[in-house]
């Protein structure tokens, strides 16, 4: 497969419109080759990005994955300095940590992925 990329879009959208014309059953093998033409398209962009542009949105995910960090219930004095006791002083802290982890597993996914794409883009061998 060696389109241009003009070429691609326009296969993308001739796939589009027969997407749209085709009964339910028969559209699965033309939206699966319509995402590959798609994923193809978007690698091919990405790498004439300039690599100033590409580390500045390594750098903004890098933000946004601290962010998630940052959000997390640390450990308080009574968990760090106290004998353990019957009461558990992290039961609540451990209970908020694990569904604001649920609540943004999907992002975080998310952004890592794309983050590992951008790394290998640049070439960072340093930050894996």
């Amino acid at each position: 497969m060696n389109h241009t990329t003009d070429e691609l879009l326009d296969e993308i959208r001739r796939l589009s419109a027969a997407i749209a014309d085709a009964a339910d059953g028969t559209a699965g093998d033309l939206i699966a080759r319509r995402e590959h033409l798609r994923t193809e398209a978007a690698r091919r962009s990405e790498a004439l990005r300039h690599p100033e542009s590409v580390r500045t949105e390594v750098e903004r995910i890098e933000r946004r994955l601290a962010e998630f960090e940052q959000r997390l219930i640390g450990a308080g004095h009574s968990e760090k300095h106290l004998r353990t006791t019957i009461q558990d002083p992290g039961a609540y802290r451990h209970t908020i940590n694990r569904t604001l982890a649920e609540n943004d597993a999907a992002e975080i996914d998310m952004l890592t992925e794309r983050l590992e794409r951008l790394r290998e883009l640049l070439g960072d061998e340093d930050h894996r």
